[in-house]
């Protein structure tokens, strides 16, 4: 890498993206030994980031290495000082991430080994899942947090365990989305070096996704597969311009960390981590498709049967399957009650059409979708996108019309005479459509984050393209993505920092008050983590509905003051 911008944007982002594997790998490591978390997986997540930071300024700098290093801990402490403070003053407020995300961090934090000791018991009283009807079985917290995999809850774990504050464990939402931008800036820099302020709003662009924006301030983390397919583009093609072991290891890195995400994010990991290895047997001169092959084959191992260890072995080995409990004997339906109405009857990609076009809501089946005119947009629209998962059109109420402008690029790209140059960046959005299709549930933002930077992929393969209807077509299409983006990002800073204000005065109130608190959580055990950091005594007890309670925001735990 020739370029400063560069240079500086891949040290920086790929020493964030190792710190954060370090962590998710010793964890892993100490749990196959029965060691239950600890905060010593944050510093040698530190201690081994930074010492390859400082191997990476030996290899791409070659004078004022000091300066350089120095220059990389300033920004490494402002990205991390922002993300803190952020972190640290905003409540999750997701109905997911005050459920079972929250729960299973406590658990872990808490000392339980999820690969050593029993799975954690259903509530005493509850229904078994096999007695459970498809609304029912989505309150079964127990068996997501048994079964799913458990990348981002051992972070999460750790830096609660160094902080005792549950909620800067959301920083690394944050870290990702800082990792991701930098990447993406350094991978635009090294495809377009002149376009420098250009190639910083593209890469804002890309790493400020709705579906990963929306959930950066709680623990749902669909935001976390966006930033890192993000990641593993950028790091695809800055191995396509200049093959090194460093960027290989990145590589690797994130592969694994997606691949604990859930589920669906190991198909993405393996398709991806395929689609680079296709790119390299068709294009790369020097022949590295071997090293790179048995790189990615040692990372697959360590991927499945080290940090994947639970759930992907274990439940292959309990269960039968290691996609329990959404595959296999036993599997249970989480869709069919979070559909909109006839989604169920539709194939995949009508069901992706159909959203793509519609008004943006957060609805559910009885409700169906709501057809609606390409590029407008209403203030009901954007309101919802206070939610951090919005169901039908949750990219946004202008990504539709982006879609046709991103289709009429596309076809007039493989008419005309440009697009042998732009082939890397066709083939990379061949690969994310592809990721997108395999998910029977492509219709949902939140479950394919990626589909957001096929068009900003399109628009690149035709940035230098300086006349014609290229020229045109690419800016307009950027400008619609921007604004989208602006739209629905505000939308939901606005609504979150109004929903947190109300929790912060709430809390205020029931201290001030100096009268016993009364509490039935109704599975929301989140809010009695809330309590207890905010030095407010409770107890717990069960509340008839005649009582007059009183509500937490966003939650269904009630109390009362007596």
């Amino acid at each position: 890498m020739n370029n400063r911008t560069a240079t500086y944007s891949f040290l920086l982002g790929t020493t964030l993206l190792l710190f954060m594997a370090t962590i998710v790998l010793s964890t892993s490591v100490l749990f196959l030994f029965g060691v239950s978390v600890t905060a010593a997986s944050f510093w040698i997540g530190l201690v081994a980031a930074l010492a390859a930071m400082g191997g990476m300024v030996s290899v791409f700098v070659s004078s004022r290495r000091r300066a350089w290093f120095f220059s990389l801990l300033a920004g490494l402490a402002i990205v991390s000082g922002i993300s803190y403070s952020i972190s640290a003053n905003t409540f999750d407020l997701s109905f997911d991430g005050q459920t079972y995300h929250q729960e299973a961090i406590v658990k872990i934090t808490e000392g339980w080994n999820p690969v050593h000791d029993q799975p954690i018991l259903k509530p005493p009283g509850s229904k078994e899942v096999e007695e459970m009807d498809n609304r029912e079985v989505l309150s079964a917290f127990h068996l997501w947090i048994n079964h799913y995999a458990k990348g981002p809850w051992m972070l999460d774990a750790v830096m609660y365990k160094l902080t005792g504050q549950i909620e800067v464990s959301k920083i690394f939402n944050l870290l990702l989305i800082a990792s991701s931008f930098f990447l993406t800036l350094a991978a635009i820099q090294t495809a377009f070096p002149e376009k420098k302020g250009a190639a910083i709003a593209f890469a804002l662009l890309a790493a400020f996704n709705p579906a990963v924006i929306t959930q950066s301030t709680s623990f749902y983390i669909d935001g976390q597969l966006g930033s890192l397919v993000l990641i593993i583009c950028a790091l695809g093609y800055l191995l396509y311009k200049r093959y090194h072991v460093w960027t290989l290891l990145a590589l690797c890195a994130t592969l694994m960390l997606l691949a604990q995400i859930k589920f669906t994010a190991l198909g993405y990991a393996g398709l991806l981590g395929l689609a680079i290895l296709v790119l390299f047997f068709f294009y790369d001169r020097r022949q590295h498709i071997k090293s790179m092959l048995a790189w990615l084959s040692v990372s697959l191992v360590i991927t499945v049967g080290v940090v994947g260890y639970n759930p992907y072995v274990t439940n292959t080995l309990t269960k039968g399957h290691p996609f329990y409990p959404l595959a296999g004997k036993g599997a249970v339906d989480i869709m069919t009650s979070n559909s909109p109405h006839g989604f169920k009857d539709n194939t995949s990609i009508e069901n992706l059409v159909i959203s793509l076009f519609s008004k943006s809501e957060n609805i559910a089946t009885p409700h169906s979708p709501t057809w609606k005119v390409p590029f407008t947009v209403t203030g009901k629209e954007l309101a919802v996108f206070y939610s951090p998962d919005v169901r039908v059109a949750g990219f946004g109420p202008l990504f539709g019309g982006a879609m046709i402008v991103t289709c009429l690029i596309l076809v007039a790209l493989l008419l005309g005479t440009h697009r042998k140059k732009a082939a890397p960046f066709l083939w990379i959005s061949l690969a994310l459509f592809v990721t997108v299709l395999i998910n029977p549930e492509s219709w949902w933002a939140r479950y394919v984050p990626q589909l957001w930077l096929i068009p900003l992929l399109i628009a690149l393969a035709v940035w230098d393209v300086q006349k014609g209807f290229f020229r045109h077509a690419g800016k307009v299409l950027v400008v619609i993505l921007l604004a989208n983006m602006v739209m629905v990002n505000a939308s939901h800073i606005i609504g979150q920092s109004g929903a947190n204000a109300f929790v912060k005065k709430q809390l205020e109130e029931i201290k001030a008050s100096n009268k016993t608190l009364v509490v039935d959580f109704h599975h929301f055990n989140a809010v009695k983590v809330r309590l207890q950091e905010a030095g407010i005594p409770f107890v717990e007890q069960k509340l008839d509905k005649g009582e007059e309670v009183k509500g937490f925001i966003t939650t269904r735990a009630v109390y009362l003051l007596k």
